[in-house]
């Protein structure tokens, strides 16, 4: 079993709040219509939802941000946004967060808006999905632009993570360019990955996939350890990153590390479930923020393992917060003895 120094653990956490970390990728606005049935449509053979509450979060990059919060880390929110009042929504809900005016540099498009997917929820169940968007790739313009704003803030950031929901953001030019960048300023780069851009990824500190991602990425079906072995091995071959962190579900995580070919495997820590919505994007936050306060790759991926134990035992895209992740550790009894 994978332990970690408690005194480590709690002086990383102390030196949170002291850490500024940029969050690159696709935002997205969630809505939620919430209401209850009763009866079915006259109309057509559906039901009619009566709508008696809305709510409206910050979805994709944005639940980043929501755990950086949580985590009391600071922020820069780079990005892109309509042109709309959805936008406008979207840049209050980011401030709301505690991003500071100076650090929110989402372009606005005349050309794309804002992305908006809204959710019909009768009870706890969804009945439909509506999702207002336009899928197109910064032009070399906005690229150009974007790159201008990383060139300004790379030197306070002491991390970036790239949160690639595959909706234009990161498209291959703008993920060479910026990889190839933060690696000559030596920064901590962490990204959670889309299939579609797997392999553009060169170089990075760590990738982040779920094991059905890095499968489908080598056309492969991973299940076993031995298999996430090989998928490690392959994969590093081909994109060199430093560690590779594939979540594998009720199997927890396992963490490669390209240095000495080492795997460490991190059993799952949820004795319930209730929802793994965001649970990919608490591990990618919390390893990102540890990492950055000293962790090593294998510490930081116990804390982030915890972390994603307490969000999954709630409803919804939670956050974790450092008393709750201590408590899990403390939980699952993995500090060194020595402590």
């Amino acid at each position: 079993m994978e332990r970690i120094s408690k005194k480590r653990f709690q002086k990383a956490s102390k030196s949170l709040s002291n850490l500024k970390i940029c969050v690159i990728g696709d935002y997205i606005l969630d809505e939620y219509l919430i209401g209850h049935v009763n009866r079915i449509s006259p109309e057509a053979p559906v039901p009619v939802v009566w709508i008696r509450k809305e709510e409206i979060k910050l979805g994709g990059a944005g639940n980043v941000i929501k755990n950086l919060n949580t985590l009391t880390t600071q922020m820069v929110v780079m990005g892109r946004r309509g042109d709309d009042t959805a936008g406008e929504k979207l840049e209050n809900l980011l401030l709301e967060e505690n991003v500071k005016p100076i650090d929110l540099l989402l372009m606005k498009s005349k050309e794309v808006p804002t992305i908006l997917k809204t959710r019909i929820m009768a009870g706890h169940q969804q009945v439909c999905r509506i999702d207002r968007e336009e899928i197109l790739s910064i032009d070399s313009e906005e690229e150009d632009l974007l790159f201008k704003q990383i060139e300004l803030k790379i030197d306070q950031s002491d991390a970036i993570i790239l949160s690639d929901y595959d909706k234009g953001i990161l498209s291959p030019s703008f993920i060479e360019r910026v990889t190839k960048f933060c690696k000559s300023k030596e920064k901590i780069v962490t990204v959670d990955p889309q299939v579609s851009h797997f392999f553009y990824y060169r170089d990075v500190t760590i990738l982040t996939p779920n094991h059905h991602e890095a499968g489908k990425a080598l056309g492969k079906v991973l299940e076993s350890d031995e298999d996430i072995l090989e998928a490690c091995q392959s994969i590093t071959e081909k994109i060199s990153p430093q560690a590779l962190m594939i979540t594998r579900g009720e199997k927890g995580m396992s963490v490669y590390l390209k240095e000495d070919s080492s795997i460490h495997h991190i059993p799952t820590v949820a004795r319930e479930v209730f929802d793994v919505t965001g649970a990919g994007d608490t591990v990618i936050t919390v390893f990102t923020a540890y990492h950055a306060a000293g962790l090593s790759e294998v510490e930081a991926s116990i804390v982030a393992n915890a972390a994603a134990g307490v969000v999954v035992g709630k409803l919804g895209a939670a956050t974790a917060t450092v008393d709750e992740i201590e408590e899990k550790l403390n939980e699952l009894n993995v500090w060194l003895k020595d402590e």
